[in-house]
């Protein structure tokens, strides 16, 4: 295997280029088609804490939880409207009673337990909106989607899924672990029932880099 000698990206015969023909989007382990686009925005707030005599910014630091939002764009394909192809029991989300998971399975490392599994846990539907035009026959649907917390892991397992990728680059972790374990949302008895965020880390103002 060659790298290029100035990034260390790997140069070889086969693609190294993420490819959305190796994802796979399930709701209770059924394939949900026909979907073309599906946009995940993460969004934590920072406070930039400033001082009196210092001309410049003295520290960064959230100030509350991170917020996960879906907007999913899908062709009406086998009479399912987006709502049914999700498989609710439902098609205006006024009638959403309970909370849904999605999972988006990356198959570019293989399936099964060499899949990265990011699962999407217990969405609600914020905004749907169908749309009917008269210069594009195909009826298209979109959808915001709120998530209460994303986890990702190695296949079903609660492994974390940074493995280095194919130059086998080693993370920085902090002393605690929990970036880790907070990422594959470990730390619980069942997947999914661990750290959902690292603010409560105890002692957390003296957390830094393991060596």
């Amino acid at each position: 295997m060659a790298t290029y000698p100035i990034s260390g990206s790997t140069l070889r015969s086969n693609i190294s280029t993420g490819l959305s023909t190796q994802i796979l989007i399930k709701v209770e382990n059924e394939t949900v088609g026909a979907i073309q686009s599906i946009n995940i925005t993460q969004s934590r707030g920072l406070e930039r804490v400033k001082e009196i005599g210092l001309d410049g910014i003295l520290e960064i630091v959230p100030n509350k939880p991170t917020e996960f939002e879906a907007t999913i764009t899908r062709v009406v394909f086998d009479r399912l409207r987006l709502t049914e192809a999700f498989k609710r029991g439902f098609i205006n989300i006024k009638s959403q009673l309970l909370p849904f998971d999605i999972q988006i399975i990356d198959r570019t490392n293989g399936d099964g337990e060499g899949a990265v599994v990011h699962t999407l846990e217990n969405c609600w539907f914020a905004r749907y909106s169908p749309r009917y035009q008269s210069d594009n026959f195909i009826i298209q649907e979109e959808a915001q989607i709120w998530i209460e917390d994303i986890r990702t892991n190695l296949g079903n397992s609660q492994s974390t899924a940074v493995t280095g990728g194919a130059r086998g680059i080693q993370p920085q972790t902090d002393t605690y672990g929990r970036e880790t374990a907070t990422d594959s949302g470990s730390g619980g008895a069942t997947p999914g029932a661990g750290y959902r965020g690292t603010m409560d880390v105890a002692n957390i103002t003296n957390a830094v880099f393991s060596e």
